[in-house]
């Protein structure tokens, strides 16, 4: 959570411009409240107030700001309400130190005391302004920014990123200490962000950091350096081949919806990356490995769920899935030195996750086996391995083709551990592989063109609905608490995902007439699911149904529309097609009911904080 932007360029003026555009890129991090601190001869301007950044922009002037540097932040609240004194950026105790943070600093309280009976002014009750105070200490007793920037992450605990700069200083410097950063140099100016998006309106020569380095900014370069001793390391800039519009709206009216028809293209993508060469490390990294944890959170979690069905069904292979913040407690003492952690996220960053991950550094018990999304994260360089999700950038909060792209993976690599280790004939391994490949593209743009005007239609039918389930069976378990996340999340409405055989062992009180269950199912556990259908159905509660169409399913839907049907398919395709149907009508009843379902409210695209 939270996006910062520091930015310093060449005989330019326009920073508050530069600032906000770029910053735009990050609004999925942040939206509670917006800063800007732009330098101007030798002065600090700083501009915030609560709001998003172009509600703040129409009241503050934002993007009218004059200077040739300054620092930016959107901000996710943890510490400290969102109002206008936490919003950052923060100065030090005076304004010629400025800067803004990103992530939690979880010795907050002690040091924020500390600072205070030392005699730092400290304004404000949010954890980044010990950031730009700690390098206000140790400039004091230095005389020397670098050496205070440098010195000052070892006061502050937690995982956390900051950009700082100096009023007299013609410089910004930045450290990662556990949360995203990167920069990049562009002809008339160089740039330090929390994500990519926000460098690439200015350039696509990046500098990709990793964990305890910093970099100094001026006008004309990027330097990198190690935090530990201030050695100065070679890292020059990489050519990003990013789309600089990727993470805009392309037409759509939302960037969900736009994300939801993108997954056709990542069925494709991921595939791609999959048939590669790397994919025999990745597989002889699970072959070698005794016990494997399959550690994940939210939409990432679900998808791992489905992953568990597929790597029993396909490779005999026991995957154990974890929740991230449940690891620990839960299996902490558990590793031992062949196990593996297939750790999951989106971001790379997410804290639940970078926990797990650094337990098993620290250990040296296991190892540990990415799947993530953002190139250049901090998961990405961790882990022993890695896989790419290949998606492109997903801006809205809540994951549609990530947790697709999850899906597909977890497909995949249990298809090939069948096939090597022969719990599946080689042919079948081969054919449901090339379905992955060649199909599922299809089958995917077909399913969202046949069930965009059904959902469209079923979601004003729910308007109303304040509280329902949607239940799943055998592979459709996780794909169901998929569904019920969405409508929990973008909705604000309470949908309860489980497992459909547990529904009678208490839920099924809640049933009363015309209740809404909605159940999710593949052609060969319908049978099954029949029989839970009439449990609700027994109840006069109303039944809708996802999965192919059957005779024998039709009969238990009172209306036409609420029987939504995926394409028919090969039966290992279904868990990953009836996802679609529930991102769909989750997304129309949000826009239903006048909520933005790509900012849902107190929720972030990237957590970094326990």
């Amino acid at each position: 959570m939270c996006g910062i932007t520091g930015i310093v360029t060449k005989n330019r003026d326009d920073i508050g411009a530069l600032l906000v555009m770029c910053s735009r890129k990050l609004t999925y991090r942040g939206y509670d409240s917006v800063g800007v601190a732009a330098v101007k001869d030798g002065v600090v301007d700083l501009r915030k107030d609560v709001g998003t950044i172009d509600e703040v922009d129409k009241m503050l002037g934002l993007s009218k700001m004059r200077g040739d540097r300054g620092i930016a932040q959107l901000r996710w609240a943890t510490y400290g309400a969102p109002t206008k004194v936490n919003a950052q950026p923060h100065f030090g105790c005076t304004p010629d130190f400025y800067g803004a943070h990103n992530g939690n600093i979880h010795n907050y309280a002690e040091y924020r005391q500390e600072l205070i009976e030392t005699g730092h002014i400290v304004r404000s009750e949010n954890d980044g302004e010990l950031c730009v105070h700690a390098v206000d200490k140790y400039y004091e007793e230095t005389g020397d920014m670098f050496e205070a920037v440098r010195l000052s992450t070892r006061d502050l605990k937690g995982a956390f990123a900051f950009s700082v700069g100096r009023a007299d200083e013609e410089k910004i410097y930045a450290v990662k200490m556990g949360s995203s950063l990167v920069a990049g140099v562009a002809k008339d100016a160089t740039i330090v962000s929390s994500d990519l998006p926000s460098i690439l309106p200015l350039t696509n020569n990046v500098v990709y950091l990793r964990d305890r380095e910093m970099v100094e900014l001026t006008a004309e370069r990027v330097r990198v350096f190690r935090i530990e001793d201030g050695k100065e390391l070679d890292r020059e800039p990489e050519i990003s081949n990013v789309d600089p519009h990727a993470a805009e709206k392309g037409g759509y009216h939302h960037f969900m919806l736009k994300e939801i028809n993108e997954q056709p293209k990542v069925a494709q993508d991921v595939m791609g990356v999959l048939e590669g060469s790397r994919s025999e490390d990745w597989l002889k990294m699970i072959e070698d490995s005794g016990r494997k944890f399959l550690v994940a959170c939210g939409s990432s979690y679900n998808a791992g769920i489905v992953g568990t069905y597929y790597f029993n069904r396909l490779a005999g292979t026991p995957l154990v899935p974890v929740i991230g913040g449940q690891f620990i407690p839960m299996y902490g003492k558990s590793l031992a030195d062949d196990s593996l952690c297939i750790l999951v996220s989106q971001s790379g960053e997410t804290k639940d996750i970078m926990n797990v991950l650094n337990l098993v550094k620290e250990t040296g018990k296991g190892k540990t086996l990415g799947v993530v999304n953002v190139i250049g994260s901090t998961l990405m360089f961790g882990a022993d391995a890695y896989i790419p999700m290949a998606c492109g950038y997903e801006v809205s909060v809540p994951a549609t083709k990530t947790y697709f792209s999850q899906t597909i993976i977890f497909a995949y690599l249990a298809a090939r551990l069948g096939e090597r280790n022969g719990t599946i004939d080689p042919s079948e391994a081969k054919e449901f592989i090339r379905s992955l490949a060649e199909d599922l593209p299809r089958l995917t743009q077909q399913t969202i063109d046949r069930t965009g005007i059904l959902t469209k239609s079923l979601a004003q039918t729910l308007i109303d609905v304040k509280d329902l389930y949607c239940l799943g069976y055998g592979f459709t378990d996780g794909v169901a608490r998929e569904g019920a996340l969405k409508i929990k999340e973008i909705c604000y409405n309470h949908c309860e995902g489980m497992y459909s055989s547990e529904f009678k062992h208490g839920p099924l009180s809640i049933v009363t007439d015309n209740y809404p269950v909605i159940f999710v199912t593949t052609r060969e556990d319908s049978w099954m699911v029949i029989n839970h259908i009439n449990e609700v159905r027994a109840r006069h509660g109303r039944t809708i149904v996802v999965g192919e169409y059957e005779e024998s399913l039709s009969h238990y839907v009172d209306r036409e529309g609420d029987f939504l049907t995926i394409p028919e398919s090969d039966i290992l395709l279904n868990p990953l097609l009836d996802v679609i149907p529930l991102q769909m009508l989750s997304y129309y009843l949000s826009v239903d009911l006048g909520i933005n379902p790509d900012l849902p409210r107190n929720l972030s695209k990237t957590l970094t904080v326990d």
